[in-house]
């Protein structure tokens, strides 16, 4: 639990990465002396950016292991701060954010923590872990906005983003070392993750292609990956969308503000319940309901919306928020072996970037002053999400390898006894 919550730690203070921007956005542009416009190449170069970093990240965290992956992504995250802040314009600020941000905050994020997750907690709590790590985001936008929209009244973003770089190498990335050190005692006691790849116990896996052809290769992964791209169109909706629909339907400030924070703690309380439901071997009948729930939170949403059926939309989804990204990722350990695992987790969140471009531009093409056919047309693709899921067969608990039919796990090698 203390790796835990370390893992945790820098999971929240990875989430700066975006919530400093959303709050400090038009102030930066300013600074910068660019338009809104020209400074939106930031951010959307990072949105891209990330959708490419999540395989390549997964690849090194199967290499490498989640911890190690997790000190540069802080290491990283801390350097970008820096550089941005001593930016003297938009043309330093939108590649140096963009790219080199977004291969931080990839690396402080879903794909490393799932690796992690699975080398520390393997049949002991890995859900309820992984659900704990996952949380930095959410409790991000709980403390950490509110810490920025203070500090803006008084210091510049220069400053704020010279504090929180400086944070990340002079005290985060100790505690990632000391993570790090943690996941070496594991690793000591433990199989390398090149094992047990391909259904073959004594090969070894050491390259990117190896590895994809093995996660390529399996039912379940294509069909969670292409469910898991419905959960990014969704996602969208509520980090693009929502606001504005909510304003176009005449709801007030404190409506807007009491539905955001209502799903911030549904989305926290969620994904523990999600995370102890897949502990107890309940991972698919999580993902179908996780799905479901997002499907009815789209529809209360997609009609004339009152402060009511506003409020339980923050309940519905932020119930679902974070639980098809347990499920989901705690699946594809049940199913894959350990050496491709963060592989397949890269890719799964790429289809989810993509997923939640298309819903990016689906908004912006069709709303016309209204958002009523867009969230429609999102509930019924994560319908398609909830049949894709519920037509596969229920992963089980890690088995122990028996015979050559067993499913392919990491597995150690023992020599026979002499004669």
């Amino acid at each position: 639990m203390f790796a835990a919550v370390l893992a945790f730690t820098l999971s929240l203070s990875g989430s700066a990465l975006k919530n400093t921007i959303q709050v400090d956005f038009s102030p930066i542009a300013a600074d910068l002396g660019s338009t809104l416009g020209q400074f939106a190449w930031s951010t959307t170069t990072f949105a891209v950016v990330i959708a490419v970093a999540s395989p390549i990240v997964g690849v090194l965290a199967d290499r490498f292991g989640g911890a190690a992956v997790l000190v540069t992504g802080t290491v990283l995250a801390g350097v970008t701060f820096l550089a941005c802040a001593a930016a003297p314009g938009v043309g330093v600020f939108a590649p140096v954010y963009g790219v080199f941000g977004a291969f931080a905050f990839t690396m402080l994020s879903y794909v490393p923590l799932g690796k992690l997750a699975s080398e520390l907690f393997a049949e002991q709590g890995e859900g309820l872990a992984y659900a704990v790590m996952t949380n930095g985001p959410a409790v991000g936008f709980v403390v950490l906005v509110p810490l920025w929209v203070w500090l803006g009244t008084f210091v510049s973003w220069r400053l704020v983003f010279t504090a929180a770089g400086t944070a990340m190498l002079a005290v985060l990335t100790p505690l990632a070392l000391v993570l790090r050190r943690l996941s070496a005692d594991t690793e000591d006691e433990a199989v390398p993750a090149e094992v047990a790849v391909d259904g073959d116990a004594a090969g070894a896996v050491s390259t990117f292609r190896a590895r994809l052809g093995t996660v390529l290769r399996d039912r379940t992964f294509r069909t969670l990956s292409l469910a898991f791209a419905g959960c990014g169109v969704t996602m969208a909706f509520v980090d693009v969308h929502l606001v504005t629909h909510l304003d176009m339907a005449g709801m007030g400030a404190t409506v807007v503000s009491g539905t955001l924070a209502v799903l911030g703690v549904f989305e926290i309380l969620g994904s523990l319940v999600a995370g102890r439901l897949c502990d107890q071997g309940r991972i698919k009948e999580t993902l179908v309901g996780g799905y479901g729930l997002r499907g009815v939170a789209m529809v209360l949403v997609a009609f004339h919306p009152t402060a009511a059926t506003s409020l339980l939309f923050g309940v519905v989804f932020g119930v679902s928020y974070l639980a098809t990204v347990v499920a989901t990722t705690l699946w594809i350990g049940r199913t894959l072996p350990a050496g491709a695992q963060a592989t397949a987790l890269g890719l799964v969140w790429t289809l989810h970037s993509i997923g939640a471009a298309l819903s990016s531009q689906l908004g912006a093409a069709q709303s016309h002053g209204s958002y009523t056919q867009v969230a429609l047309i999102e509930a019924l693709v994560v319908l398609g999400s909830l049949l894709l899921a519920s037509r596969l067969p229920g992963p089980g608990n890690p088995p122990a390898p028996e015979g050559p039919s067993a499913p392919t796990r990491l597995t150690v090698l023992e020599p026979e006894a002499s004669e």
